[in-house]
């Protein structure tokens, strides 16, 4: 019986069409006939998932329908951090009565809501320039009650009919995070190493003149690995207590471009490995290729910038098996301007990404009025390779001189 179960249930997950989604940081409807009509559209252009946050950080729009209490939680009920509305539920509703699956978009470490003041459960960074140690913006992972709370609140996320969840990309600890006394100690019992600056840190100072790290020791790469695997653990934990709730309900993390473009410096940075990830077995990853701040950040542009996407794309897909699995998120407005991207340029960097008809497709950040277009980006996401290009990026795109993440 219980072969036939994961028969059936491999047979169900085979013949499941690939994602094809949009992500919506904001719901901007006066009424909740608008949202409907609105997820009607999306379904009829070919969208099939609907990828919503349920989170409110400070300063960000809210969500309309929502008579706002807080300025920061959650949409959903929980007594783990404050209540911005009970929204989540009225939304998986109303998507899945237009025949889209709905998933979570929710946070980690950045929820802290409530806990601003709670220096004690921040993580601890180590300042370069000033060789001192700081508060961090994200919560330490290795504190009980920080663990307690999110997995608290990932419990009673999925009370709702929720199909799926999406976690943020603030499940990462930097390159000088995170030095608090918890995860020091924890390091110094499982590893007998101490945890200390002085041996991780090959210091020079930039053209501004300001300390950086240009590499790193062994020393470093060793706590760093232990870093990545306390992480991965965490998100094992986040997903078994949303599957204690709702056993069928679908996982994934949000990875950074740099962990498949220069997966050694996306790790270094990030504490992000995407072979590490993929032997954890989530439903799907997604990688932010994000193809304009990619060529910001690195100073790239034409053909080099089209080699570094390609690149990108094909480690993306060789590091994670399986189809399905793989789900590249593509921006839809440039994020410095809020202008939208043409639909002409999206369709070009679409056709550089190879093997892609295995993969999942969001669109980032979605909002009305943009469904007249996605039937365009779809169809050409579906269509064949045109070239098997070899191409790479040559060394001024080399990722190595990308601040991100790098206080």
């Amino acid at each position: 019986m219980a072969l036939l179960t994961f028969l059936l249930a491999f047979a169900a997950m085979a013949q499941s069409p690939p994602m094809r989604a949009v992500q919506i940081s904001i719901l901007d409807f006066k009424s909740r006939a608008q949202l409907q009509q609105w997820f009607k559209q999306l379904q009829a252009a070919g969208i099939n998932t609907v990828i919503i946050k349920v989170f409110q950080n400070p300063g960000d729009g809210f969500h309309g329908l929502c008579p706002t209490r807080v300025p920061a939680g959650v949409y959903f009920q929980t007594e783990a951090a404050p209540v911005v509305c009970d929204l989540t539920g009225i939304v998986a509703e109303d998507a899945h009565r237009a025949g889209l699956k709905f998933y979570a978009w929710m946070d980690s470490r950045y929820a802290d809501y409530g806990w601003e003041g709670r220096t004690d459960l921040h993580s601890l960074y180590y300042d370069l320039e000033s060789s001192s140690y700081k508060t961090g913006r994200g919560l330490c992972i290795f504190h009980p009650e920080v663990k307690a709370r999110l997995l608290h609140l990932y419990y009673d996320l999925a009370r709702y009919p929720i199909d799926g969840v999406l976690v943020q990309d603030d499940l990462m600890l930097k390159h000088n995070e995170d030095f608090s006394p918890l995860a020091v100690h924890q390091y110094l019992k499982e590893r007998g190493q101490p945890v200390s600056p002085e041996r991780f840190y090959l210091e020079i100072k930039n053209e501004a003149g300001k300390k950086v790290a240009k590499d790193y020791t062994p020393e470093f790469r060793e706590w760093n690995d232990w870093k990545t695997m306390k992480l991965l653990d965490l998100a094992d934990e986040l997903r078994a207590a949303l599957r204690r709730q709702r056993p069928g309900v679908k996982f994934g993390c949000n990875f950074y471009y740099e962990t498949a473009l220069k997966p050694d410096k996306g790790k270094e940075w990030f504490s992000q490995d995407l072979k590490m990830a993929a032997g954890r077995n989530y439903d799907f990853y997604a990688l932010m290729l994000y193809h304009r701040q990619l060529g910001e950040e690195l100073h790239l542009s034409g053909p080099d910038l089209d080699s570094a996407l390609e690149l990108a794309g094909k480690n993306f897909l060789a590091l994670i098996p399986g189809n399905g699995a793989p789900l590249f998120k593509l921006m839809t407005k440039d994020f410095n301007n809020s202008e939208p991207i043409p639909v002409d340029e999206l369709k070009r960097v679409i056709k550089l990404i190879p093997q892609r008809d295995r993969a999942g497709l969001a669109l980032f950040p979605s909002e009305a009025g943009q469904e007249t277009l996605i039937p365009d980006i779809i169809s050409t996401w579906g269509t064949k390779d045109e070239k098997n290009s070899s191409q790479r990026p040559d060394g001024r795109g080399d990722p190595g001189g990308v601040q991100k993440g790098k206080p």
